[in-house]
């Protein structure tokens, strides 16, 4: 077993072939364009391209890593992730790449927040909901993670012929595979995964992080998460800053401030907009915020070059 994630706050040697170079213009930074993507054969330099700020991703992304290694934050956690490792990446989740292997190779998919509310997604991944908010990344058998190689190389392959394979049945039918496949495969005992019983502490956090992911850039108060926890406010901060080591009030910062980071330097959005996105009243009050957690201002961050 990995040991516990701790938290916190392009190099191409062949020509590109086609579904590469439309990987390159079409993996997400924000969200899909295209209901469905697939590619069996990501490497090392697009990867070190989303390491420039954190991306929050509004797409579900899920991915096999066939060889070497890659470091990446996965919302509020830093996470080893390996040869032979499973990732899914929920709708909402920020990501940002911190180091990448030579030699790393990832099988992607990919699936745009549209395409997922046609599809009624949550329920589709609710068997693996708890295990995928415990921790997104699981570490398959050698025999298991060669199979979904095979998958998503035949998937990457039937994707070239699009008017036989490119319609919303297929691309939902690959989604439940692999949602449905990885959870018998937990049952089974073919997966590597935290079985510590979870206490009630932790569904306190869980429920937490899954409800401020939802409402951070619209409610800032600890009093909304305490109420809705049914919780009172003492409490409620003692639980969560004793399981995670950070008080509320830092997570839902960490969340604000990686939000600002991926608009800054992802878009041309005004700052005065970004502000009234992330809940703050006037550009100043959101100015204040951002300079006491990064110690620069949002243009000093948006023109720097800061990762």
């Amino acid at each position: 077993m990995d040991e516990q994630p701790h938290k916190h706050l392009p190099i191409i040697d062949k020509p590109m072939r086609e579904p590469e170079l439309l990987i390159k213009k079409q993996l997400p930074q924000f969200d899909m364009p295209i209901d469905f993507l697939v590619y069996d054969d990501i490497r090392a330099d697009l990867l070190k391209f989303y390491a420039s700020f954190p991306c929050k991703i509004y797409a579900c992304i899920i991915c096999y890593v066939a060889r070497g290694s890659i470091k990446a934050t996965v919302n509020l956690w830093e996470y080893q992730v390996k040869q032979n490792d499973y990732v899914v990446l929920m709708p909402g989740s920020f990501i940002q790449i911190k180091e990448v292997s030579d030699d790393v190779q990832v099988c992607f998919a990919g699936y745009s927040s549209q395409f997922l509310d046609k599809v009624n997604f949550w329920k589709i991944i609710s068997p693996l909901m708890v295990n995928v908010f415990k921790k997104p990344i699981f570490s398959l058998t050698e025999d298991l993670g060669q199979i979904y190689h095979e998958f998503f190389s035949l998937m990457t392959k039937c994707s070239v012929f699009d008017n036989v394979f490119n319609s919303s049945d297929i691309a939902q039918s690959a989604l439940t595979f692999m949602i449905s496949t990885l959870h018998n495969a937990i049952a089974q005992g073919l997966v590597e995964i935290d079985n510590k019983p979870t206490t009630r502490e932790q569904t306190i956090v869980s429920e937490f992080l899954q409800l401020a992911f939802e409402n951070y850039h619209e409610e800032h108060k600890i009093s909304f998460y305490a109420h809705e926890a049914n919780l009172t406010l003492s409490h409620f901060c003692n639980v969560i800053r004793k399981t995670t080591g950070y008080t509320p009030q830092e997570i839902i910062m960490s969340m604000i401030i990686m939000d600002a980071q991926t608009q800054l330097k992802g878009t041309s959005t005004t700052v005065s907009r970004i502000a009234a996105s992330l809940g703050f009243n006037t550009p100043t009050t959101f100015n204040r915020y951002f300079r006491k957690y990064t110690g620069m201002t949002p243009q000093e961050y948006r023109c720097s070059n800061t990762k």
